[in-house]
């Protein structure tokens, strides 16, 4: 319920350059509020808002995810029709496809709807 919601979508140093967008992909209604098309005015396609983020393991090693494996990993699939459905009209370029490398069988094995994903 924030009147201002911009600080969701910036990218921040403290958080290793990411934004709380990606922080908060575990949770489908904070997702799916964030990225209501009430808000297009603060979506801008020549900065996307979806990207890999840095993480590091408890063992000191370093591996990279991205908000779809974390709305996947906490199985919040409402979450990940929400995204891919931002990505597919505010962040269309094949510089995204880079988020569905690894995980779009698992998509497609959960019953998340792609086709339109696959059209764009």
């Amino acid at each position: 319920m924030q009147p201002d919601p911009r600080v969701f979508y910036k990218v921040f140093l403290e958080l290793d350059t990411s934004n709380l967008l990606n922080i908060l992909s575990f949770d489908s209604r904070s997702m799916e509020y964030l990225l209501n098309d009430e808000f297009a005015s603060y979506f801008n396609p020549n900065y996307p808002i979806f990207f890999k983020n840095k993480l590091k393991s408890l063992k000191g090693k370093i591996f990279f995810r991205n908000s779809i494996d974390q709305a996947l990993k906490s199985n919040q699939l409402r979450s990940v029709m929400a995204i891919i459905k931002y990505i597919i009209k505010y962040q269309n370029s094949y510089v995204s496809a880079f988020l569905f490398k690894r995980n779009l069988k698992e998509l497609i094995q959960r019953g998340v709807p792609v086709a339109n994903l696959l059209k764009s």
